[in-house]
């Protein structure tokens, strides 16, 4: 007799296509959009990346109470909130005429989004369906946000050269609709309402998937762990530079003189390789420690953006994109694996929405770092060393997160 498909990897689609709305929208698509606004609107680049702060410190205001709720009331209806505030700013930028307008589109309008549509639903929730086969399930579903440099530089760079920035905000406002009511329809909380055990296993199997799962705190339990604290100080960091790279590359690049066509592939070239490494990093995980695969994660985008800021050439940019696309590519994967695995996953959205707060606060720093810098020293050499040496000490900061032993990580024992 053919066996059904697991639910729970129709969760991991929904979570894989929210991540792909969230991230494609908020950071691939404003990204490419980041040259052609400011130079429209006469906004210096510092200038506009604030807007980018004030979607991550609002968004920081909102976690605590939205990862609770999230945990009390289910996933769905906060991921369809998420989506109607991302079509809602995105159809405000289209019409902006000022810095005021995109504070209040992208910085206020979008916030639950930035909240809503990542890891507090989506990977907390894929979080609880999986397991034994978490590593992979998590690994899966956050390709979401690699696959959005894929598919989002070239469309949104068609749309700017064929009618402009505008419209391109327009078109993404109707994705936005489409596929967050997508994500939200096919989202359900815990295998357990559907009558099924984590990983599909057979009722039979239950209390054994139950004995192999690590124990689960709430979120005032783990607060009191050092691990808690050091997870949070490792992300800090490697928030921090992430996003500032994430806003300033494709202008970086256009700076050393690729056009915008060439830009956006090479973008797209490293967002494939995102997209590769997350299944590999997921079989790793498997087999070392979570906080090894953090480390090393995060060395690997140090180095990457030490070779961008010496490159000199299109042949240096392909070699930064390679080797921090295979790197890099698996910090969204890895560092959620480490909140579930530590910490359990009944009070998982509670807990990174604690942790959120920091998280969005450190990453709102990194891309007006690069922007403030670039206005006062015309590059991006200062900005991109600051990167490197938080993807570095981000690294090191991981390798002394020991999980707690309550909920040691019994799927490895």
């Amino acid at each position: 007799m053919r066996r059904r498909l697991f639910y729970g990897w129709v969760v991991v689609a929904a979570a894989f296509a929210s991540h792909l709305l969230s991230y494609g929208t908020l950071t691939v698509a404003f990204g490419v959009l980041f040259p052609f606004m400011a130079e429209a609107l006469h906004l210096g680049r510092g200038a506009l990346s604030s807007a980018w702060a004030v979607l991550r410190l609002a968004s920081a205001g909102l976690a605590p109470a939205l990862g609770r709720a999230v945990d009390r009331h289910g996933p769905r209806p906060w991921i369809a909130l998420g989506a109607a505030s991302l079509a809602a700013g995105a159809l405000i930028l289209a019409g902006a005429q000022n810095g005021w307008h995109v504070l209040v589109g992208y910085g206020l309008v979008m916030a639950p989004a930035g909240v809503l549509l990542g890891e507090l639903t989506a990977d907390a929730t894929v979080a609880r369906w999986f397991v034994r086969r978490r590593g992979r399930a998590l690994a899966i579903a956050t390709m979401g946000l690699s696959s959005a440099g894929i598919v989002v530089p070239l469309p949104v760079a068609f749309v700017v050269a064929r009618w402009g920035w505008r419209p391109a905000w327009v078109a993404l406002a109707a994705v936005a609709i489409v596929l967050g009511a997508a994500a939200a329809l096919a989202t359900r909380q815990r295998p357990e309402d559907e009558g099924l055990a984590p990983d599909g296993d057979p009722a039979g199997r239950r209390a054994a998937t139950e004995a192999r799962e690590e124990v689960s705190l709430s979120a005032r339990e783990a607060t009191r762990t050092p691990a808690f604290w050091l997870l949070v100080a490792s992300t800090n960091l490697g928030g921090l530079a992430l996003f500032g790279i994430n806003l300033h590359l494709f202008a970086s690049m256009t700076d050393k003189g690729l056009g915008p066509a060439r830009a956006a592939a090479l973008v797209t070239y490293l967002y494939v390789l995102h997209t590769a490494a997350k299944p590999l990093w997921g079989l790793i995980a498997e087999r070392m420690h979570v906080r090894y695969c953090i480390a090393t994660c995060y060395a690997g985008g140090a180095l990457g953006v030490v070779l961008l800021i010496v490159a000199t050439s299109p042949a240096g940019l392909v070699a930064f994109a390679t080797v921090y696309g295979l790197t890099r590519g698996a910090q969204s994967f890895v560092t959620s694996l480490a909140w579930a695995d530590y910490f359990g996953r009944d009070a998982g959205a509670s807990i990174r929405g604690v942790a959120a707060i920091f998280r969005f606060v450190a990453s709102a720093g990194g891309p007006v770092i690069g922007g403030v810098l670039f206005d006062l020293t015309g590059d991006y050499v200062a900005a991109f060393a600051v990167y490197a040496a938080a993807f570095a000490l981000g690294g090191a900061v991981a390798l002394a997160a020991r999980p707690p032993r309550a909920s040691y990580n019994l799927r490895r024992a």
